[in-house]
């Protein structure tokens, strides 16, 4: 043990292992770049103007030549890569069809789609291993790696394949786990009041029970989720399945344990007297408030970043798995790679909306038609008001609609989507994205509806939905006007049986219909929701340390956990005070004491609520996991407006009424006994 803090022995220890690592990558940096390079030229050939050629070549040998080098196999001979057209509806697609012919066996697939996570895998490993011989981890780490391939081997040789995945990395994060927390203390090692409190949190959250508990639950459940899977479903559902099972516990355990560090840390001080310690050294309210809190969101940096790592590898792991033959096996593949694993933006339809003139003439039309409401002359700018909303809402309801067939001919709307040129300048395919209603919505259904692109007859589709449920189309880019622009007509083949004419029309949400296409990458977008993720719980443990102030451990953990679950509920809590409407002042009766009560009771719920709201939105509206699930791109813009508004203002101002309150508290009055 002592061998591993002398010097020769970290110099030796480092050069064999960046040996060792770099002895491992190298080839395999060498064969992705080499299988990069050949990617872009057979997408250049499939999208350039030669693309007819190549495509037909592809379909009838299953190879094609570019430069004098012949790539592909036999088994893409009769592969349908033209359209209707004679053009390439997808050189994506078909680029990795191709290229996926040339990957070595022993060449994980995901490192060639992304060469960037493959150089930082490398550094990773290189840091890792690194920093734990100059921290004098040496020896835990051999223990560590021998453990974890000696459980690989022992469940290999009995055909536990899951387990034998999954029960090593529950080691290797466990020991990488020790190791982010000897790095925080070294980087917290500086003897200044905030850095000295956070790294005694740090110690303390990594020797108390009820902390060991949470991160060993977390450690050891994380590597168990893929083990877990269905492996008979669809790779994107089960996909989608990891990342919402695995970010939505990582978040809940992480949540958890920093609400009940944050009351607990300054709580049980206070209680215990021993905070009367610390203030008898150079050490002021704020500053020990805010080390608190420096220190729990280190912590919880080093449990995203375990979390991260584990859930990002085996994502990785898992978009290499085999699809089911043929076609319905590719298009699987497709939607991992075009629907999940990607970062996309939504476009809605634009619709028509009534222009001022035209509301109040129907309002005034609606009043004047209704004695009751003509006369209500106390509350005619509420009531206009409320009127106005409801016509927009008909108005914009009625583009939403689409009237079954009548006698063999068929009702159709046209919806246009507007600023998609970027989507044109990717070529890559768009997602179109629908949920349709009709008649009683049965699940058990199916019903026929019809596309039309751009008024061109030649493009028309015929699909079978589900209603209620949301499918998918994917349309080529080309679609897409110089302008942006995108026309999708939307027929209804539903004929209603004889005397029930008029019944069967196709209805959808205002957000039921949307347009989805690439902007990036899936790695990055992961990032910014892990920072997204760490921010929220930054702000739980600035709300946890600021009621543990002035509360006891008990009601300040029943507090902020209300807090918190206010917060994930008020974006829902927000649409309903749209119909929670309380009577009107003019309304209510005085003389009668039940609907007063009924009256202020109903008010006070509605201020408490809109409150909630007002306070705590921008917390609910962060949602990444939903977002990282269905592909959706996270921007840097909102992952900075979340850190100044939520980590920045609303945390600052928590510790800053904590200050206030510790200020006011008198923490050391001695009473002569105890």
């Amino acid at each position: 043990m002592r061998a591993q803090h002398r010097t020769i022995v970290r110099i030796v220890a480092t050069v064999l292992i960046v040996g060792a690592i770099s002895a491992s990558f190298t080839p395999v940096l060498k064969v992705s770049h080499r299988l990069h390079s050949d990617r872009t030229a057979i997408q250049e050939a499939l999208s350039g103007p030669d693309q007819r050629i190549v495509g037909k070549q592809l379909q009838e040998t299953g190879f094609i030549t570019i430069d004098g080098k012949e790539f592909g196999h036999e088994r893409l001979k009769g592969f349908q890569v033209l359209d209707e057209n004679g053009d390439i509806s997808n050189p994506t697609s078909v680029t990795w069809y191709v290229i996926s012919t040339e990957i070595p066996p022993w060449l994980p697939k995901w490192m060639l789609r992304s060469l960037g996570t493959t150089w930082l895998i490398a550094a990773i490993g290189v840091v890792w291993a690194v920093a734990s011989i100059w921290l004098g981890l040496l020896v835990p780490l051999i223990y560590a790696t021998v453990g974890s391939t000696c459980a690989w081997l022992l469940f290999s040789m009995f055909g536990m394949h899951g387990l034998s995945l999954a029960v090593p990395v529950i080691g290797l994060l466990a020991f990488t786990f020790s190791l982010l927390l000897r790095i925080l203390e070294f980087i917290l090692s500086s003897p200044k009041q905030i850095t000295t409190i956070a790294r005694g949190l740090l110690l303390e959250a990594s020797r108390t029970r009820l902390s060991l508990a949470f991160i060993s639950i977390l450690l050891i459940l994380l590597p168990l989720i893929p083990y877990w899977l269905d492996p008979t479903s669809p790779l994107r559902h089960r996909l989608q399945t990891m990342l919402s099972r695995s970010l939505g516990m990582t978040f809940a355990i992480a949540a958890c344990l920093t609400v009940l560090l944050a009351c607990a840390t300054v709580a049980f001080e206070i209680r215990d007297r021993q905070v009367w310690q610390v203030m008898t050294k150079p050490v002021n309210k704020f500053g020990y408030l805010f080390g608190k809190w420096v220190g729990i969101v280190a912590l919880n940096a080093t449990i995203l970043s375990i979390a991260g790592l584990s859930i990002f590898i085996y994502i990785q792991y898992l978009r290499a798995q085999p699809v089911a033959s043929g076609m319905q096996g590719e298009l699987d593949r497709l939607a991992v790679e075009e629907e999940v694993l990607t970062a996309r933006v939504s476009a809605e339809p634009v619709y028509q909306v009534l222009t001022s003139e035209q509301l109040s003439a129907r309002v005034d039309s609606i009043i004047e038609a209704d004695p009751d409401l003509r006369d209500l002359e106390s509350i005619q700018i509420p009531l206009r008001r409320k009127i106005r909303s409801e016509v927009q809402e008909q108005f914009l309801a009625s583009q939403r609609s689409i009237p079954p067939g009548n006698q063999g001919s068929f009702y159709q709307q046209t919806y246009t989507f507007t600023g998609l040129g970027a989507a044109k300048d990717l070529d890559a395919p768009i997602a179109f994205q629908y949920r349709f209603y009709i008649l009683e919505s049965n699940e058990h259904e199916v019903h026929k509806a019809g596309f039309v692109f751009n008024n061109e007859p030649a493009t028309r589709q015929t699909i079978k939905f589900v209603p209620t449920m949301t499918h998918v189309t994917l349309i080529p880019s080309s679609f897409v006007d110089d302008e942006g622009n995108l026309k999708i007509s939307i027929y209804n083949f539903y004929q209603p049986p004889e005397g029930k004419e008029g019944r069967g029309s196709i209805s959808f949400d205002a957000d039921g219909l949307k347009v989805l296409y690439r902007v990036g990458e899936f790695e990055p977008n992961f990032l910014r929701a892990m920072i997204v993720l760490w921010i929220k719980l930054a702000f739980l443990a600035a709300i946890g340390i600021s009621v543990a102030t002035f509360l006891s451990f008990p009601v300040a953990t029943l507090v902020t956990f209300t807090i918190f679950a206010s917060g994930l509920m008020a974006p829902w809590l927000s649409e309903s005070l749209l119909l929670y409407l309380p009577p009107l002042t003019s309304e209510v009766d005085f003389g009668d004491i039940g609907m007063v009560i009924q009256w202020g009771f109903e008010n006070i719920i509605r201020g408490i609520a809109s409150f909630l709201v007002y306070m705590l939105r921008g917390f609910g509206e962060q949602q990444p996991t939903s977002q990282l699930v269905q592909g959706m791109f996270i921007s840097w813009g909102s992952v900075f407006h979340g850190f100044l508004s939520i980590c920045v203002l609303w945390s600052g101002f928590a510790i800053a009424i904590g200050t206030i309150v510790l200020r006011k508290r008198q923490l050391a009055i001695y009473s002569g006994s105890g």
